[in-house]
């Protein structure tokens, strides 16, 4: 999956474009599976992410540096919630979804994670995912009950 389409995704950000990556599917259907993957089987964001650091460490211009943040969400019930916070901790109201000329479409107050490595994103991952809404269904007795986001961000900044 990650040659056919996480590649392509991550080419196009890459040249500063925003990208976004949506898996869709009824449950069961590999959507995790694809996009996460499991144990030895890494999906398209553990690969996209290794291949982001990959490039940065490639980098050899001394002008050019880069940030990379990872975040969080969930729509749950329509409200979207921050997975770093615990459920008990969470506003009752969820947070606002705004647009802004300079941002674009981003949610209100979702907090930013610096990493510096797959590996620390794969911890707010885990953090996330412990904080995921979750019921049983007739197919999966752990499946997530609202849509989750994983937003990874990376901006390089050049210094003249």
């Amino acid at each position: 999956m990650f040659d056919k389409i996480g590649k392509s995704v991550l080419d196009n950000a890459w040249q500063g474009y925003h990208t976004c990556l949506f898996a869709y599917g009824q449950t069961g259907s590999g959507k995790s599976h694809s996009m996460i993957g499991y144990g030895a089987n890494k999906g398209i964001v553990p690969l996209a992410t290794d291949e982001i650091f990959n490039r940065i460490k490639a980098n050899t211009d001394p002008e050019k540096s880069f940030e990379v943040t990872a975040m969080m969400c969930e729509i749950y019930n329509e409200k979207v919630q921050d997975l770093m916070i615990p459920v008990a901790k969470r506003p009752q109201a969820g947070l606002k979804v705004r647009e802004s000329k300079v941002l674009g479409v981003f949610v209100d107050g979702l907090s930013k994670h610096a990493v510096s490595s797959f590996e620390e994103i794969e911890k707010v991952m885990q953090v996330g995912e412990s904080h995921r809404s979750k019921g049983a269904t007739l197919m999966n007795a752990e499946s997530s009950r609202a849509h989750t986001v994983i937003q990874i961000e990376f901006r390089a900044i050049i210094t003249f």
